[in-house]
């Protein structure tokens, strides 16, 4: 009889192909480990922090703040009701004939005055009420000083009016003179009167003066103290008076061409030394007269 040959079949499976590498990698291990019963975790879902780490960084927010807040407020309290922020010391800068004693009881800046209430405008105004000052600035110096710079007055001339005025070199009639400054050169010949009614007019003649009285200080013969007085008279305009008694004429001409004029004489042999009246506002020429 025939007999069936009966072969079973092999089935075979092949593992799929590797990568080179993959080989010499380590298994990856999920980077967010999933528990059972609970949702699959994607890597880009947020993490929250969990309470307890919310709640220290509440704390140390909230004492750091505090610390903050507490020594801002020591350090308010110190500068406002502190002894260092007061006022104990007022210094004058520029004063030499302004005695320190009268500028500081003009300025009325009290001792233990904190130093943010110190009123400055009120101290600079106070302090410009001395004859001598003719301006003045303030400022604070911490921790505890006001400095007062003071700008005082430089006399040039002596105003004769009913008593002598010193006269600075901006024009200001500022004080009488006392008997220890008599050593500057006297404007005369303008009348209280022409002072009080006509001020702007007294202001150009003082400002013509100062302005001869420059020319004579520049000039390279004459000096200052050879100059006695400077005369001014309506009419006919300025005249200077040396010590020698010599009585030049400058009028109402530009007064350093005026002196150049008198240097040339000077040159040809005129000596000032000798008392006589020199006319050097009579055109291109110039007349001397001996006095007696």
């Amino acid at each position: 009889s025939f007999q069936a040959l009966v072969i079973p079949r092999l089935h075979f499976r092949f593992p799929p192909p590797k990568h080179p590498l993959s080989e010499r990698l380590p298994p990856a291990s999920p980077a967010h480990p999933e528990t059972p019963g609970s949702p699959p975790v994607s890597p880009l879902t947020p993490q929250h922090p969990s309470l307890m780490a919310r709640l220290r960084t509440a704390l140390v927010w909230t004492l750091t703040g505090t610390a903050t807040v507490g020594a801002i407020w020591t350090l308010g309290d110190a500068i406002a009701y502190g002894e260092t922020f007061q006022v104990q010391d007022v210094v004058f800068v520029g004063a030499n004939r302004a005695e320190n004693t009268q500028l500081r009881h003009l300025a009325n800046v009290r001792a233990g005055t904190h130093l943010f209430n110190a009123n400055l405008d009120r101290a600079v105004a106070g302090v410009q009420q001395h004859p001598w000052v003719a301006r003045a600035t303030a400022r604070r110096r911490f921790p505890g000083s006001v400095e007062i710079h003071v700008q005082e007055h430089i006399p040039t001339l002596l105003l004769a009016l009913d008593e002598l005025w010193l006269v600075d070199t901006e024009a200001n009639v500022f004080k009488r003179a006392n008997t220890d400054l008599m050593d500057f050169p006297v404007l005369s010949g303008i009348s209280p009167q022409v002072i009080e009614e006509h001020p702007r007019v007294a202001r150009a003649i003082i400002d013509d003066a100062l302005a001869l009285h420059q020319a004579v200080n520049a000039d390279a013969h004459l000096s200052i103290d050879d100059l006695s007085e400077i005369h001014f008279e309506e009419r006919t305009g300025f005249s200077l008076v040396l010590r020698s008694g010599t009585r030049v004429t400058i009028g109402f001409a530009d007064p350093a061409k005026a002196l150049d004029r008198l240097d040339h004489m000077r040159d040809r042999g005129l000596n000032l030394e000798t008392p006589q009246h020199i006319d050097l506002d009579a055109g291109a020429v110039a007349i001397a007269t001996p006095l007696p």
